[in-house]
């Protein structure tokens, strides 16, 4: 739903997290699953910068949604067809109108995702795919950090000193990830995680910024509720 909160989440008042260029997690899944022929839906675009623009180059068509009107000018800004909307759980979109719908890290914002992944396959068409990142809920830091009494929602920069305002609302692990995209109806359901830097939240390493090696890779497509920061999601709408 619409609100305050994100007005100003979108403005230098808030979080602002503009992005430019798609990342290399989310750039591999629209590799391996978006056509040139496709018609995507963004839901949750933003401003754009981490799906919109490259979606709107590699597939036939692009819109974009969100519930932010600053996120959506920003979005225009940069060329795309972006919409304000009230709410991702009621999209202004006829049934089985796009081929993709893409959804990255927006599920973890919602008051009812559900609502949101359940309109997604109202308005894919039939074998058409639902592409989602969120974060991971069970990633082995956040558990230390639970264990010690100091984890936090990740939200923001903020996450850490003020919880209590954090954006996310709504947490994922794998089993309840897939379990609600396969209550809403999608067969074909792929989950997997996205690797970080395996000391990049340890308070003492945390300027280093390592890179991303071949044993992180290795333990988050392993065992990726525990090993991976994130969570990616293809799942088809059945003929």
């Amino acid at each position: 739903m619409s609100s305050p909160y994100y007005e100003r989440y979108w403005t230098e008042e808030g979080y602002n997290p503009r992005r430019i260029g798609t990342p290399e997690p989310i750039l591999r899944l629209f590799e391996k699953h978006v056509r040139p022929q496709d018609a995507c839906l963004d839901l949750g675009c933003g401003d754009g910068g981490t799906s919109g623009l490259y979606l709107e180059r590699h597939a036939k068509t692009y819109i974009g949604v969100d519930v932010s009107a600053a996120a959506v000018a920003a979005a225009r800004g940069q060329g795309l067809d972006a919409r304000v909307i009230e709410d991702a759980g009621a999209l202004p979109f006829d049934a089985a109108s796009f081929d993709v719908v893409v959804c990255i890290e927006v599920l973890e914002h919602l008051l009812e995702p559900h609502r949101a992944v359940g309109e997604a396959f109202r308005v894919l068409r039939p074998e058409g795919l639902l592409l989602v990142t969120v974060p991971n809920g069970t990633f082995w830091r956040d558990r230390v950090d639970m264990l010690f009494g100091m984890w936090h929602p990740a939200g923001d920069d903020l996450g850490r000193k003020e919880p209590w305002r954090s954006p996310h609302i709504r947490f994922f692990q794998v089993a309840t990830l897939r379990e609600m995209l396969v209550r809403t109806g999608f067969v074909d359901v792929e989950i997997s995680g996205i690797p970080v830097p395996l000391l990049l939240r340890v308070p003492l390493l945390r300027r280093v910024n390592p890179s991303v090696g071949p044993i992180a890779r290795s333990l988050a497509a392993i065992r990726p509720q525990l090993f991976a920061n994130g969570l990616a999601a293809a799942a088809r709408r059945p003929n």
